[in-house]
Formats: C-alpha cells, sequence, structure tokens
C-alpha cells in the first residue's frame, strides 16, 4: 500500500488530527499495540516539535507520512523551516543532576529509543526525518 500523508498544522492545539491519522494507520495495517503506542509517542513529539521549532523559525508547511512494508513501518516527517538535524542533538547525562540539564533534548532520546532506525537529511530546503520501527 503506498504512503499515506496528512499536514502538520501551525498549531498545536491540531495535533489532535495526528494522533487519529497514526492511530487508524496501525489499526488498518494491523500494527501491535505496543508498537502502535510507541509510534504515536514518536510521531507526536515530531510534529509538535515542527509546530514548536521550525514554524516558530519562518517555517510554513509540514506532512507526516506513514508506509507499511514487511514487518516495518517508515514515518517521515518533512518541513520547510530552518535546517535542523534533531539527532545531532546530544543523549541527556542521566549522572547529571535534574536542575543542572540542559532543556530539550528528552523527546529525540525518546524517539531514539522507540525507534529501530533514524535518519535526517536536509534536501531541497526541506528538513526530512525519517524513522523506521519493526512492528
Amino acid at each position: 500500500m503506498p504512503a499515506r500523508t496528512i499536514r502538520i498544522s501551525k498549531s498545536l492545539e491540531d495535533l489532535q488530527s495526528i494522533a487519529e491519522f497514526v492511530e487508524t494507520f496501525c489499526a488498518e495495517e494491523g500494527v501491535a499495540d505496543g508498537a502502535a503506542f510507541h509510534l504515536s509517542l514518536v510521531v507526536e513529539e515530531a510534529a509538535s516539535n515542527v509546530v514548536r521549532h521550525a514554524y516558530a523559525q519562518g517555517g510554513t508547511d509540514g506532512t507526516l507520512s506513514m508506509e507499511r512494508s514487511g514487518d516495518s513501518v517508515t514515518v517521515e516527517i518533512v518541513d520547510d523551516g530552518p535546517a535542523f538535524d534533531p539527532l545531532s542533538v546530544p543523549p541527556p547525562d542521566p549522572n547529571q543532576p535534574l536542575m543542572e540539564r540542559e532543556i530539550g533534548g528528552l523527546g529525540v532520546e525518546m524517539i531514539r529509543r522507540m525507534t529501530d532506525r533514524q535518519d535526517y537529511r536536509r534536501d531541497a530546503g526541506r528538513n526530512r526525518l525519517t524513522l523506521v520501527k519493526q512492528v
């Protein structure tokens, strides 16, 4: 089945439509509950980052695509915001006291842990984050 795509709105309040898109995709594709839960979390994190960061810095367009191929689901989040590789964010130091940690980075770490492969590239003025989850 071809990839299914939805536009990422400029409002955090509209993330519910993204959540419903992921839920419907997972149900129709027979994705196991645990994998579907992980996909929901990572997609929500990535889409909210587009709204909070890419759109806040001048981006105007973002999309989310999902496709199942065999035992894996590929998610691609594309936006036209300033170049930013979320995978370059260093993992948080678990030994550092909570109050001394830099803000941010936990969502990216969650994405790393809940997906099996991650890739970022800048292509034709667009950020492309690709995530693969074995389901």
